[in-house]
């Protein structure tokens, strides 16, 4: 496993798919649901790892368009204990697996109380269930199946949309994301690789490895855990505060956050973890789809 992240057959083919997925993406940018912009109101929901593409959104606005009201709930907290009692705001829903009982309680309850949706959802590979889910309007599919692929996708466009969208706000902030999302993520796969391809190595040669990260990255290191699964070594996410006091800890952060972790690491080392850190020097916004591309990365081992 190890000598395969450095295989130049392996690197191609995991270019290829980074390739595919943006070419894919650009096209999702201009089919984009009005609702991601004209709503001076937006409710964004996420079941599993849909989590990532949704906290972008959240963000964006927040940091770049902080006039707008944006809310961040998982699906069952919506569906249980805010939909009822709210006014039918638009809602933008994101979504990894189309088989989870989450989403057909999220169809069903935005159609009975009549609000303006849109669930955004890899492809069933069983055409069954993707004539159930078509039966909904506000179903939009997207052109892969695989849950990391998924996020990963949908974390490029939510970021090329909205840099492009606020590229004028921020100052130089905007107007570099928006040159970032211009130029693309596909350009940056080989060289992202090879910065980070020694840490990437020395947690796939652990057996389990425990994932965490700040709260802001949290759905990145949750995407990390799950390609790390799929490449068959046993993960599981924790928070920060919660962290083992033993084992292997993968720990993700951007380098405006190195003063929030260094403290939470001493302490770490000192029980004896092993702790692994991935420091990701860019626009924090940017890092949450640089995680998700070195997750892209990992999630190949499966194959």
């Amino acid at each position: 496993m190890l000598q395969k992240l450095r295989d130049s057959a392996y690197l191609e083919r995991f270019l290829t798919s980074l390739n595919r997925l943006e070419e894919l993406s650009n096209k999702l940018v201009a089919e984009t649901p009005r609702q991601l912009s004209d709503a001076t109101r937006l409710v964004v929901l996420y079941d599993r790892h849909g989590f990532l593409p949704a906290s972008l959104v959240y963000w964006f606005n927040n940091v770049l368009n902080p006039s707008r009201t944006v809310l961040l709930f998982d699906v069952e907290s919506f569906v249980y204990h805010v939909a009822p009692y709210r006014d039918g705001d638009p809602v933008l829903a994101y979504a990894s697996n189309p088989y989870s009982p989450a989403v057909y309680e999220l169809l069903q309850t935005t159609r009975a109380l009549g609000y303006e949706a849109v669930l955004v959802l890899p492809q069933p590979r069983d055409e069954r269930a993707r004539g159930l889910l078509s039966r909904f309007e506000s179903v939009r599919f997207v052109g892969v199946h695989d849950e990391v692929e998924y996020a990963t996708l949908e974390a490029i466009t939510v970021f090329k949309y909205y840099a492009g969208l606020y590229g004028d706000r921020l100052d130089a902030r905007g107007g570099r994301l928006r040159k970032h999302a211009e130029e693309g993520f596909s350009v940056l796969g080989e060289e992202l690789v090879g910065k980070y391809v020694g840490n990437l190595e020395d947690v796939v040669s652990e057996r389990a490895v425990y994932v965490s990260s700040t709260r802001f990255l949290e759905p990145a290191g949750l995407l990390f855990s799950q390609a790390l699964r799929s490449a068959g070594i046993s993960s599981v996410y924790v928070s920060l505060e919660q962290a083992p006091l033993s084992g292997h800890l993968l720990l993700l952060y951007n380098s405006v956050e190195e003063f929030l972790v260094k403290q939470r690491v001493v302490e770490l080392t000192r029980l004896g973890v092993k702790v692994h850190s991935i420091q990701m020097n860019t626009d924090p916004l940017e890092s949450l789809v640089y995680f998700a591309i070195l997750s892209l990365f990992i999630n190949a081992l499966k194959s």
